[in-house]
């Protein structure tokens, strides 16, 4: 016999993959011998579920046992925010600090420091509330499932980036400052240095910015990549764990 838990499973994914198909149907049956039917053909029939439908208290207590465990985790407390941590343009407190956390943990995997790294604000979903900051709290920042990557430029197309940079009118970056004159970047500095065409830069971001989304272009033609797997969100959570308190701050790295 197969355990309840893997039984539900298998139903779950069938109902996952073939919903909404009207060709086929596949029915499972328990009989020891974990078997599937194929049925060619058959009439929907549409259930309504509101307050009258009566929950199965099989199901509902498969559900409630991960529901305890994932809310255990979730409620997690990893640090203390002592204010409300917002995002916004040309800089952020929230932009510099998920910036500043990327270019910190880039920099381990890739064993040496990391330049520069950008991050899209629109990724980031939520402002960082005051007090108690959870694991649901990042979840709720960072929904998505992106990568750490790593891109190297050389300073031609880090000055064509902070280009870009300012017609997005700012996003969340480390390691740079620059001033936005128009639809341009003056006053360009990576780690307080003036940048110089020959040299390779290592810039870290997330992969959906390198592979193609977002309105940085220069992006997607590096000259060399490198794909981790550390979820961003992961480094993140990993990271201030190991903080008390933090606070919003700006500094001037991207101006008007």
């Amino acid at each position: 016999m197969i355990p309840k838990s893997s039984r539900f499973f298998k139903i779950f994914a069938l109902l996952f993959l073939f919903a909404g198909t009207s060709s086929c149907a596949f029915i499972w049956q328990d009989d020891g011998l974990d078997r599937v039917h194929i049925v060619s053909s058959f009439e929907p029939d549409y259930i309504r579920v509101d307050e009258s439908f009566e929950p199965d208290p099989e199901v509902s207590e498969f559900i409630l046992s991960f529901a305890t465990e994932l809310n255990r985790k979730m409620n997690r407390r990893i640090t203390v925010s002592r204010a409300v941590i917002e995002r916004g343009q040309p800089e952020s407190p929230l932009g510099n600090l998920t910036a500043d956390i990327l270019r910190f943990i880039s920099g381990r995997e890739l064993g040496q420091e990391v330049d520069i790294a950008i991050l899209n604000r629109g990724g980031l979903r939520i402002p960082i509330p005051e007090g108690d900051i959870t694991v649901g709290t990042m979840f709720e920042l960072m929904p998505f499932e992106n990568y750490i990557t790593l891109l190297r430029f050389d300073g031609r197309q880090i000055r064509q980036l902070a280009n870009e940079l300012a017609i997005e009118g700012g996003e969340p970056v480390s390691g740079l400052r620059m001033r936005i004159e128009g639809d341009r970047a003056t006053d360009l500095l990576i780690n307080d240095d003036r940048v110089r065409p020959e040299r390779m830069y290592w810039v870290a971001t997330n992969n959906w910015l390198a592979d193609g989304g977002g309105p940085l272009p220069t992006l997607w033609q590096p000259l060399e990549r490198i794909n981790t797997e550390v979820l961003i969100r992961d480094a993140f959570i990993e990271y201030l764990n190991t903080q008390p308190y933090i606070e919003p701050r700006t500094d001037g790295r991207i101006r008007r």
